[in-house]
């Protein structure tokens, strides 16, 4: 989990409180309450105390800064074609990293089999991680950019769907939550404001409107939809 998404502790601990919770209780500081003292890390396994989260939001934001990263310079300077994909990716990298906005980017493509598979996947994350020295499984979007590799649907994404297989996976990301998998549309919630929004590109239900979506094509890529949401900043 990114702590930086959460301006304060109370925003931390309001992100493991789910739908079901508010539908049984009611009272936020009741659940507040519930998962600090009476659950805590015998329930959560994994829920910060007030000091280990400071302290550990501080570690994070020092390792954002230039010394523990490869460079100032993004990835999207060695765009060096006119691809019309990857010049979206460069467009938003910057905000991305800055968290004014926070992207999923539809994928659909062929494997090396031949068969189709398809993700969504959190961009910031992506590269985020790719920013960092020796970080294992990352993607090398330098050599997307200059087109020595291409960028590809992965199981480790919010959603990845064996098409061949008829299979789905679906992972929780630093900045968002999977909800609701089977009753609607792929759901995802913000871990930074709590928006949910729908990552369907033909979908017209409330959730649709906390995301602009916007399609784009590539001779490489094919057609890619672009998720942008606002962050909400939380006072």
């Amino acid at each position: 989990m990114n702590l930086i998404n959460f301006n304060h502790y109370q925003d931390y601990v309001d992100s493991f409180i789910t739908i079901q919770d508010i539908r049984y209780l009611g009272n936020k500081e009741i659940q507040r309450n519930l998962i600090q003292n009476a659950c805590g890390k015998n329930c959560l396994g994994n829920l910060l105390t007030r000091e280990q989260f400071y302290q550990r939001k501080e570690k994070e934001l020092v390792l954002l800064k230039p010394r523990g990263l490869r460079g100032l310079q993004l990835f999207g300077d060695y765009l060096n074609n006119k691809d019309e994909v990857l010049q979206q990716f460069a467009n938003r990298e910057k905000k991305l990293l800055e968290k004014h906005i926070s992207t999923v980017v539809y994928l659909v493509m062929r494997s090396k089999k031949g068969l189709e598979i398809s993700s969504f996947m959190d961009l910031e994350q992506s590269l985020r991680e790719s920013r960092f020295e020796n970080f294992t499984g990352c993607v090398d979007w330098r050599g997307i950019f200059e087109g020595r590799t291409k960028l590809r649907p992965s199981n480790t994404h919010l959603s990845y769907f064996d098409w061949h297989q008829n299979r789905v996976t679906f992972n929780n990301s630093d900045n968002f939550r999977v909800q609701n998998k089977r009753a609607h549309s792929l759901l995802l919630k913000h871990v930074g404001d709590h928006k949910i929004f729908c990552v369907n590109a033909s979908c017209d239900c409330e959730h649709s409107k906390s995301v602009s979506r916007k399609t784009y094509f590539s001779p490489i890529y094919g057609y890619v939809i672009f998720f942008d949401h606002i962050i909400r900043r939380i006072n």
